[in-house]
């Protein structure tokens, strides 16, 4: 999901950069530590305060994960939305004040090489993006990467670009058949990782903070082992990082209550959703089983806010992994003013055109390695209070993440809502088209080209893409 956001956070200043989200790399092992900051855009909910009036906040519906880097020589300054659903980063040069990001000036930098091919984009949820393949040296902390392939967005709907760390699709113009190495597969590339891969940590819902972490997986910020299980492939090609979501157990004191309605199903693991985004019919049960009501007008439910003092939770089972999602991270401290008196926001909602992600109330509770180089995901339930860090590299070919155990007979085909339902739902539904083409995911150097109705992909709605090999389809990632 992303969003035009107006009020500002950080002040684009060498100073401000390196104090509040400043980047670290350690000699050994060969990592890259990202800190990232959740913001959010202002909006119509009004946060539950203890005070006699509620005061306006901002829309948790519009919220996002950012962190910072740079682009040129000499180095301009950036703030980017951090996004696991989509593959490209595009920075914003269009004149004007409000772009909280940063603006791109491609005349300031002896680097800058422009590729001459066009981007024309439309996410999800509105935010467009139009603009020009280029090249420009990249800084992550002190770790540089140069010819690092980007987009410069001339037009959009948002002040704040994108980092997109998703699979590498080529998203060249049409015709061209061609991949390049996005963020994660650059780092490697020029030996700042060693594997493609990444970890992602999210705090609480207390806290605003987290840790993106190239290469490497961090111990001390998980409970017991991570457990390791195939992306679901789409027609044996890889477009979106998403798992086999096999059950849901709602706990509620005593009681224990298992939904596996239109499961198996494939779920995007992804930080461009504020929230958890299901099928209807399986919504409806977990509602039922919290006692939430669903506000049509609104798109969204409400629990009574007592819930998040309980010790009730979802529990998430992906083909036996379990990641327990306490009541105290679903239910959130905001309401819209219609709502009855002690009403919560609860952060899962039926997904539309059959988009399903488990997105940032979910991944606050799951520590998270995405391994792109090998297809996997390891998950392991969140340590709220970690303690010293312990960070391992992970390394090349298989079992490379440290710790991890492979999940047996773990489901790794999802059809139904996860598949079909969500390209075919947003092809009649939108009729958005872009100029970019994609050829089939993975890594740059084992990409195959995809051909017709192989070209579909799984259900998290992120960005559409058109012209997939001459068959004109839309992709969402």
């Amino acid at each position: 999901m992303r969003v035009t956001v107006s009020l500002p956070f950080i002040v684009l200043t060498t100073v401000s950069v390196g104090n509040a989200l400043s980047l670290y790399r350690r000699d050994a092992p060969a990592v890259l530590e990202a800190p990232i900051i959740r913001r959010q855009s202002a909006g119509t909910l009004d946060k539950r305060s203890t005070s006699p009036l509620d005061v306006s906040i901002m829309n948790m519906q519009n919220s996002s994960y950012w962190f910072n880097l740079t682009l040129g020589t000499p180095p301009q300054n950036f703030t980017l939305s951090l996004d696991t659903g989509s593959s490209d980063l595009w920075v914003v040069a269009a004149p004007g004040s409000g772009k909280q990001g940063g603006v791109y000036d491609s005349s300031s930098s002896s680097s800058f090489k422009s590729l001459g091919l066009g981007y024309n984009a439309t996410y999800a949820y509105g935010t467009t993006a139009l603009g020009t393949y280029a090249t420009d040296t990249l800084g992550l902390g002190d770790a540089t990467v140069k010819d690092f392939q980007f987009v410069v967005v001339n037009e959009t709907s948002s002040d704040v670009g994108i980092a997109g760390v998703g699979y590498n699709i080529s998203t060249y113009a049409a015709g061209q058949n061609k991949t390049y190495n996005n963020l994660p597969y650059a780092l490697t590339a020029n030996g700042i990782t060693k594997s493609t891969a990444y970890s992602l940590w999210m705090d609480g819902t207390d806290a605003d903070t987290g840790i993106l972490l190239f290469g490497g997986v961090n111990k001390a910020k998980y409970i017991g082992e991570l457990q390791t299980l195939p992306v679901v492939p789409v027609y044996n090609n890889y477009y979106s990082l998403a798992l086999a979501l096999t059950e849901v157990i709602v706990q509620t004191g005593d009681k224990s209550t298992s939904s596996t309605t239109n499961l198996p199903l494939a779920v995007s693991l992804d930080t461009g959703s504020p929230f958890i985004l299901l099928p209807d019919a399986l919504v409806s049960e977990i509602y039922k089983s919290l006692n939430a009501t669903f506000s049509d007008k609104d798109g969204v439910a409400y629990v009574n806010c007592d819930l998040m003092t309980t010790n009730y939770n979802v529990t998430f089972s992906l083909s036996g992994a379990k990641i327990n999602v306490g009541l105290s991270q679903l239910v959130l401290y905001e309401a819209f003013s219609d709502w009855p008196k002690n009403s919560c926001l609860l952060g899962i909602a039926p997904g539309k055109a059959g988009v399903n992600l488990l997105g940032d109330t979910f991944l606050r509770s799951a520590y998270v390695v995405y391994d792109l180089e090998n297809n996997e995901i390891s998950l392991a339930n969140t340590n709220f209070n970690p303690g010293k860090d312990d960070i391992l590299e992970i390394g090349t070919g298989a079992n490379a993440v440290p710790g991890a155990t492979i999940v047996p007979s773990a489901v790794s085909t999802a059809t139904g809502n996860g598949v079909e339902t969500a390209t075919t739902g947003v092809v009649s539904a939108t009729g958005v088209t872009t100029t970019a083409s994609a050829s089939s995911g993975g890594s740059s150097k084992s990409t195959s080209t995809s051909s017709g109705i192989a070209a579909l992909a799984t259900g998290n709605a992120k960005h559409f893409l058109s012209g997939l090999a001459g068959a004109g389809l839309f992709l969402l990632f």
